[in-house]
């Protein structure tokens, strides 16, 4: 078989250097946020301009229609552009059927990915993890089919199938160092955006108008500020445009260690910058959404990423000094920060924590009583009735109002309404990634292994937020989720071409003890001219 067509090696502004790909996002972003601040535009308006504008922009700043997709699926992934229908909202999981923005690049990419399978040029690769979830799809097609609730079915059954279709778009798109480059630089420059959002919407206490890109409404924003303190004061935690401050909290924890880590390989000045940015940026909007689970997640994350990163000989040798001062620099921004942790934590509402306790006891005895199956994809909410303290609609109206809650908790999400097959196939997709992930920690190309090390602590966070939220259940998050296991999975598949490489040259060469270094020729690119040689 034909090896994958050999990339553009340059691009229509500047080559191979990211400086111009870099100053163009950030200059429509600055742009953007021009518009929205200064408010001559409404928001809707230039929401979509600035998309058209991104997506016009990026084919000649690659200089390749094929990368510009990938770019663009990785930074729509987080926001709530979308036509909208079969409408059914409720929480913990679809609440209509949606064609999103991101959409149209993924069937692109797959497109690409299908022609060059025809033509023989690359494989596609659907990777047991891919398998698991695709179980779990078609328990959500049973569901459609035999269940009672199967509008709000086969909602969420359509959106577990986009996202399979995404995590098969990257993973079988990314699968050169210098397409990992550019899903850092996509990654870092949506925390980025994100975490600006944030901190401009806490700087001036109030919404900025962009729900037509997934921002809360003033409405949730109000509910959820007056519930967060035992005092009903009001305190204002920033969401981005993830809809909650608790999924702005998690997406940070997830992407943030993956920064943290690539901080201390040996990347170009530019690329590090943008990483620098997105922490100095990221870290105060995690402190100010007031997500405990969040800062939990990312303390996790943060100390697993530092031991990962250290088993690689070229990061713990060249960057310990550096990993010194990251740790230094994370310890005094918390520190700046402290009293809105102090007020959190000594003021915070318990109700929070007992209402996720009830709603657990109210899932165990639902899961008692549907072991196998479950109640049916998507349907926790009203399913529910019989097994709560509240047994009618009325009673439940009158405690939550007309959003009746899910489960916080998407493991006990999934088993109560996928029942034990289902809960097993969820498990056996998060244990066949971290599998890969761990293999991956024999990657010798310092970048790469650094970028695994940090996804994989954000993917363990994502696990531990699992058991306080559902993340994993909303639109734009569980995006977030599927890409970040997806490149675990294709930096996996990069791992094994290395290793079957070195091994066919070993053969072919017995007398040599090794095969070739990793990283060289134009994988070197990697590296500043200047640290080509620590390979």
């Amino acid at each position: 078989m034909k090896g994958p067509p050999a990339p553009r090696s340059g691009t229509a502004f500047g080559g191979d250097s990211p400086r111009a790909l870099i100053g163009g996002l950030v200059a429509g972003a600055l742009a953007f946020a021009a518009l929205v601040l200064v408010g001559q535009v409404s928001a809707k308006v230039s929401a979509a301009a600035f998309a058209g504008l991104v997506t016009v922009l990026l084919v000649p700043l690659t200089g390749n229609p094929r990368l510009a997709c990938l770019y663009l699926v990785l930074l729509f992934a987080p926001l709530g552009l979308r036509a909208t229908f079969f409408r059914f909202p409720h929480m913990g999981g679809a609440g209509a059927t949606f064609i999103d923005l991101v959409d149209p690049f993924i069937f692109a990419l797959l497109f690409f990915q299908l022609r060059d399978r025809f033509l023989g040029l690359r494989p596609f690769r659907m990777p047991p993890a891919m398998w698991f979830w695709a179980g779990m799809i078609v328990l959500g097609v049973g569901s459609v089919i035999f269940g009672t609730l199967r509008t709000t079915s086969a909602n969420e059954t359509v959106r577990m199938f986009k996202l399979l279709l995404l995590a098969l778009a990257v993973l079988n798109e990314v699968v050169r160092p210098q397409q990992f480059r550019h899903v850092i630089i996509a990654i870092a420059a949506g925390m980025v955006l994100q975490s600006g959002v944030a901190l401009a919407q806490y700087g001036l206490g109030r919404q900025l108008g962009l729900q037509i890109l997934g921002e809360a409404s003033n409405d949730d924003i109000e509910a959820l500020s007056t519930a967060t303190l035992l005092t009903r004061d009001f305190v204002y935690r920033p969401s981005g445009l993830l809809g909650h401050a608790n999924l702005l909290a998690a997406y940070l924890a997830l992407y943030m260690p993956m920064a943290v880590a690539l901080l201390l390989s040996p990347l170009s000045r530019g690329l590090k910058a943008l990483l620098a940015l997105s922490l100095v940026l990221g870290l105060p909007a995690l402190v100010l959404t007031l997500s405990r689970a969040g800062w939990i997640e990312y303390s996790v994350a943060f100390v697993l990423v530092l031991w990962l990163g250290s088993l690689h000989p070229v990061s713990r040798r060249v960057f310990m000094p550096a990993r010194t001062v990251l740790i230094a620099v994370t310890a005094i921004g918390v520190l700046a920060l402290t009293p809105p942790i102090v007020q959190r934590l000594s003021a915070s509402d318990p109700t929070a924590v007992e209402y996720r306790l009830e709603w657990l006891r109210t899932a165990a005895a639902m899961v008692a009583d549907n072991p196998v199956f479950g109640v049916g994809l998507n349907t926790y909410v009203y399913k529910q009735l019989p097994y709560g303290a509240d047994k009618t609609p009325e009673a439940m109206t009158e405690r939550y109002g007309p959003l009746w809650p899910a489960v916080h908790n998407s493991w006990a999400l999934v088993w109560t309404e996928q029942g034990t097959v289902g809960f097993i196939f969820w498990v056996a997709v998060h244990v066949s990634i971290l599998r890969v992930a761990v293999r991956n920690l024999r990657i010798r190309d310092p970048v790469l292994h650094a970028m695994n090390a940090g996804l994989m602590a954000g993917f363990i966070a994502i696990m531990i937020d699992g058991l306080a939220s559902f993340f994993v259940r909303t639109e734009a998050p569980a995006r977030l989720f599927w890409i970040a296991a997806a490149l675990i999975l294709a930096l996996g598949t990069w791992r094994r071409s290395q290793e079957q490489a070195e091994a066919a040259a070993a053969a072919r060469e017995p007398e040599t003890t090794a095969g070739p270094a990793p990283g060289r020729g134009r994988r070197a690119r990697w590296l500043p001219a200047r640290q080509r040689g620590l390979r």
